[in-house]
């Protein structure tokens, strides 16, 4: 059987992160006077997790009143959980980071705050830590200074979020290798499709399917792949 590689298990938790920083960043800019904007913020945080039920209510337009505090937690609040679940180590942010959580959810945003800073001193991109500051800006009611957070926030999550897939990419690719190896054409080429999904330029990937499907038999689709090799970048 074609089991499932262990960084397939960390994917979801990257999506979790970025719907739950683009329905923040949905509800400053709605705070901030902005509805046309945070509808288009709403709609990302829906691709991210389709089944982000604030954020589909925030889309549809119910009833609100002058600010919405988010309640999703599929993404975990504290940077070392987080990080486990996508099998990282934590890092000189995780402690400062975590701190400022807690005196979050204390409600003591002052000195949330200052641990947020100490926490960005250290690692200047750390993601979770904008994010968890934006929510501090938010909570007293800066929803300007949060948005600012809460979109930087976003653009560092997806740096690392296109790295996982990349990566992941690398690995399904390296397996369907083994599996061409060894004969075994129908999971070579799943595992190569798989490498595409994650990541459509792995050109390794889709010269390897188009060989593999060369020796199903199948000339139309590898003739298809090696089409697709020259736009590719």
């Amino acid at each position: 059987m074609q089991d499932a590689l262990p960084c397939d298990a960390w994917h979801h938790y990257y999506h979790y992160q970025s719907s739950a920083q683009y329905l923040w960043l949905a509800e400053a800019l709605y705070a901030l006077g902005k509805p046309d904007e945070a509808l288009t913020l709403y709609d990302r945080a829906i691709f991210q997790d389709h089944f982000n039920e604030e954020a589909l209510k925030g889309k549809e337009g119910g009833a609100r009143g002058k600010r919405r505090v988010p309640s999703y937690n599929k993404h975990p609040l504290f940077d070392l959980e987080f990080r486990s679940l996508i099998g990282e180590l934590p890092d000189d942010a995780t402690k400062p980071h975590d701190d400022g959580m807690s005196a979050l959810l204390a409600g003591d945003t002052a000195t949330a705050l200052k641990f947020f800073e100490k926490a960005l001193a250290a690692v200047p991109s750390h993601s979770n830590s904008f994010f968890g500051r934006g929510k501090s800006y938010f909570l007293k009611g800066d929803y300007a200074q949060a948005a600012t957070d809460f979109a930087q926030a976003v653009r560092l999550s997806h740096i690392k979020h296109d790295a996982y897939h990349r990566t992941a990419s690398a690995e399904h690719f390296a397996r369907g290798a083994a599996f061409l190896k060894s004969g075994q054409l129908d999971l070579a080429v799943s595992d190569f499709t798989k490498a595409l999904d994650l990541h459509r330029g792995n050109r390794h990937a889709l010269a390897a399917r188009a060989n593999a499907y060369r020796l199903k038999g199948n000339e139309k689709l590898a003739e298809e792949d090696e089409r697709r090799l020259t736009p590719l970048s």
